[in-house]
């Protein structure tokens, strides 16, 4: 942990005032420029620091590992240290009466996760404990999806596992793209979009960065920033130096990079951790020193042990007719059984082009209400004793009974189908009678996949059920998250609030076709109104093209 707090305070003068100079002197403050005017920026804690710190105090104080009790230590500390740079959302949340989760992307729950990983006896016990830790702030995926990566590279480089196995993992286990070129990878994390060079108003193969103003603070973007700058470290200190000149969001990316390096170089340098102690109050230097105790005092008890994970699983992304194998290059022998199977010629990408190609084959260039070009359906399936196997059918001694999983998946078929239905039904009221999608601007509307069901109220994310491909049982995300109109106190509700078939398939219907548009709306405005309101202001030509051809064939149809 005392990595992650380095990292932050070796950060912390570059934040808004960047560099590309690895060569920086550690821990002195530097001159840049804010608004027009030249300032000094000095070294110091920031929020990374205190939340790390909080999630630590609740590990050493909770072995029940209450979320309420994490909230309330987060807030407590929070609210001491308000002024160390929280972001204003999250800034909200401290001072809370009734803090929730809001839709976040940002780096603030993989920022402060490292302890979990320095506690935790096993892997899944990490994973599952940098979920909670995240879940009480950040709701969206990619938010959730931040912290469990790191506290696996966490885990990793504190168990003895060798770079490329934590390189693998990443890419793997969570489609992490390491190999970008580091000029693009600055270019993003300062925030600037990549977007195509127009010629004749026809887009290019080429492309350009343009700048916004602000910095990139995504989980997306710095957390595997933070992984690449451990793994082309030669030591703590290169890493640091290396994830400050990254650019961007530079503290929180050092205290991330940090956070792994520590435990992999054996610690932090005795004449860093001098350094940076300088800047702790005597509350944060003691809370820090009684957490290492601990790790120390857990390390020599328990003799570290190398686990090594075998994963059975691939995905096939199907696109119309087309389909791809997610396949790691190290099995040989699933791409061998996938070319007999199913031929030679077939399309096999490696798990960290995995987005790229789901991103390529989903890109949409309109906004608002539109006709969606079909979306990639990504399906899980298992390459076992030589079969290939879905989550029902796979084996394994810690999976749940077979019958149990093949009642999830009668389940599951059930509340698809049914989506398919209210899909259909919430589109035809809107005049649209063809086979497509609707990406809808304001209404709720299901997107329907071979093995999960996803809501969403615009582009904001609302819930989903699905397969989970661990244990082949039906799993719901809640979603939940902040809309467009969070500034006015409204809130997208969450959709699924239980695993029961019954509730799920009133949930369902109720949000996609009945409910409101949020739970602040008083008229409770039916969401079949919102939808259609939604169509009428459209601008997609080939959306009221095809409405228009609908209603033509119904007056011929009547005429006849």
């Amino acid at each position: 942990m005392l990595g992650a707090v380095a990292g932050d305070i070796i950060g912390s003068p570059y934040e808004w005032n960047n560099t590309q100079d690895r060569y920086f002197e550690l821990c002195r403050g530097t001159r840049g420029w804010f608004r027009g005017r030249e300032v000094n920026y000095h070294p110091k804690f920031t929020d990374d620091t205190v939340m790390t710190l909080a999630v630590a105090r609740w590990l050493m104080s909770d072995p029940d590992r209450n979320r309420s009790n994490l909230i309330r230590i987060m807030q407590s500390m929070g609210r001491e240290y308000i002024d160390s740079g929280f972001a204003p959302m999250f800034k909200r949340w401290i001072l809370s009466d009734n803090p929730r989760p809001n839709n976040s992307y940002g780096n603030g729950a993989a920022m402060r996760v490292s302890p979990v990983a320095m506690v935790a006896e096993s892997l899944p016990e990490a994973i599952n404990l940098a979920r909670l830790t995240a879940e009480v702030s950040h709701s969206h995926p990619e938010g959730i999806k931040g912290a469990e990566a790191m506290a696996q590279a966490v885990w990793m480089a504190r168990h003895g596992r060798s770079k490329d196995d934590i390189r693998f993992a990443m890419n793997n286990d969570f489609g992490y793209d390491l190999s970008m070129p580091e000029n693009e990878m600055v270019s993003l994390l300062a925030g600037c979009v990549k977007e195509p060079i127009i010629v004749n108003g026809m887009e290019t193969e080429e492309f350009y960065f343009r700048e916004t103003g602000k910095i990139d603070s995504s989980c997306q973007n710095t957390v595997p920033a933070a992984i690449r700058a451990f793994l082309e470290g030669d030591s703590f200190e290169d890493t640091v130096r290396r994830a400050v000149a990254y650019g961007g969001d530079s503290d929180t990316i050092a205290s991330m990079a940090g956070a792994i390096a520590a435990p992999f170089h054996g610690g932090v340098p005795e004449k860093i951790s001098g350094m940076c102690n300088v800047y702790l109050d005597s509350n944060l230097r003691s809370l820090m020193q009684s957490f290492e105790n601990i790790c120390l005092e857990q390390r020599s008890s328990h003799p570290i042990k190398v686990e090594h994970k075998r994963d059975d699983s691939f995905k096939i992304i199907r696109h119309g007719d087309e389909k791809i194998y997610v396949v790691p290059s190290y099995r040989k022998d699933l791409i061998e059984a996938l070319k007999d199977r199913f031929g030679e010629d077939i399309t096999m990408i490696k798990p960290s082009e995995m987005a790229q190609t789901i991103s390529r084959l989903s890109a949409q260039t309109k906004d608002g209400t539109f006709l969606e070009n079909p979306r990639p359906d990504v399906r899980t399936v298992y390459y076992q004793e030589g079969q290939f196997r879905t989550s029902a059918t796979m084996t394994g001694e810690s999976l749940p009974p077979q019958s149990l999983r093949e009642e999830c998946k009668r389940e599951f078929l059930q509340i698809h189908d049914y989506a398919l239905e209210v899909k259909r039904k919430l589109q035809q009221s809107c005049g649209y009678h063809g086979d497509g999608s609707i990406h809808f601007a304001n209404a709720y509307y299901p997107e329907v996949f071979s093995d999960k069901v996803e809501i969403w109220k615009g582009d904001v994310f609302a819930g989903s059920v699905g397969i989970d491909p661990q244990s082949g049982l039906l799993k719901i995300n809640q979603g939940g998250d902040f809309g467009p109109m969070e500034w006015y106190g409204e809130r997208t509700d969450s959709v699924f609030n239980s695993v029961s078939l019954e509730n799920i398939l009133q949930s369902i219907g109720r949000y996609c076709l009945d409910e409101g548009i949020g739970i602040f709306d008083k008229s409770r405005t039916s969401n079949i109104e919102v939808a259609t309101n939604d169509v009428v202001r459209s601008k997609d030509p080939v959306l009221s093209e095809a409405i228009t051809a609908t209603q033509q064939n119904k007056q011929s149809s009547l005429k006849r």
